[in-house]
């Protein structure tokens, strides 16, 4: 008895010193919806680390493991994405906000910074603005970049062209998209192969509502950003300029813009080591 009284108290100081991942299942009474997430760390900061269109929380691990002495660190699955579902036809940025206002508030969670990737930027974007006390910052990862930007009749004339694709046939055309609009020649195989072999993976519902109600709450951004009351931080990939002109314009509450050297849209797994002292 000793001996096994011994091995617990010794198992648990390793598991406190060591600080492990962990998972969690959490079922959130709103619309049916199960949010799987992972927490590693604790501190009385939460970074709360959301992905983007397509992908799931794992992008995140690294960032995890980096910021989990310090803070309290969170990373979960959209509905719809990777191990979260949901029992609806809403995919909307708005509903996503409310999933996210949700989560914080069923963990009780205090001094939230939320970090959003692609989509995500405009999930966190419409959570800040409800103004909920426990969001302390935002921080978006690759987004807000084409601020006012005046896309040409080509460019839409594209991204229709991919919409329909994605509609028709989404398991061929979501790679498709991914290699021709968000990586590069350049981007490491691996890096590629894991995007696109998660894009396949995504539910064709899900995948073809959300992308379009992000791509329809886009035409909006702009008047969204002019009424955000929190400093907006920006760690962009250097693939594609950020237009500083239009967050200028509407950026009430200021904002920071911080390129990193990338050949993809996804910093955060490509080049980890600079992302993360860059992040923090």
């Amino acid at each position: 008895l000793v001996i096994t009284t011994m091995l617990l108290i010794n198992s648990l100081l390793w598991s406190k010193n060591n600080n492990f991942n962990k998972e969690y299942a959490m079922k959130v009474n709103l619309n049916k919806t199960i949010i799987f997430y992972t927490s590693k760390g604790d501190g009385n900061t939460t970074l709360l680390f959301i992905h983007g269109w397509g992908i799931n929380s794992s992008y995140w691990e690294g960032q995890q493991d980096y910021f989990s002495s310090k803070y309290k660190t969170i990373a979960l699955d959209l509905p719809g994405f990777g191990k979260s579902e949901a029992e609806r036809e809403n995919w909307t940025i708005e509903e996503y906000s409310k999933d996210i206002i949700h989560f914080i508030d069923h963990l009780n969670l205090k001094n939230v910074i939320l970090i959003g990737h692609s989509m995500a930027g405009e999930i966190i974007l419409e959570a800040a603005l409800t103004n909920h006390s426990a969001i302390k910052g935002i921080i978006g990862i690759d987004n807000f970049k084409m601020i006012d930007v005046q896309f040409t009749q080509q460019q839409y004339e594209e991204m229709n062209g991919f919409l329909k694709m994605i509609e028709n046939d989404f398991n061929k055309a979501a790679p498709v998209y991914a290699e021709r609009m968000l990586l590069s020649p350049s981007t490491d195989e691996s890096v590629s192969n894991r995007i696109k072999s998660d894009f396949v993976s995504t539910n064709a519902k899900v995948g073809l509502s959300s992308i379009n109600n992000f791509i329809n709450y886009t035409m909006v951004e702009a008047t969204k950003l002019e009424k955000l009351k929190y400093k907006l931080y920006l760690l962009n990939s250097n693939v594609i300029p950020t237009n500083i002109q239009g967050l200028k314009n509407h950026c009430k509450n200021s904002f920071e813009v911080h390129e990193i050297e990338a050949s993809s849209h996804y910093p955060m797994i490509e080049n980890p080591i600079e992302f993360n002292k860059m992040l923090q």
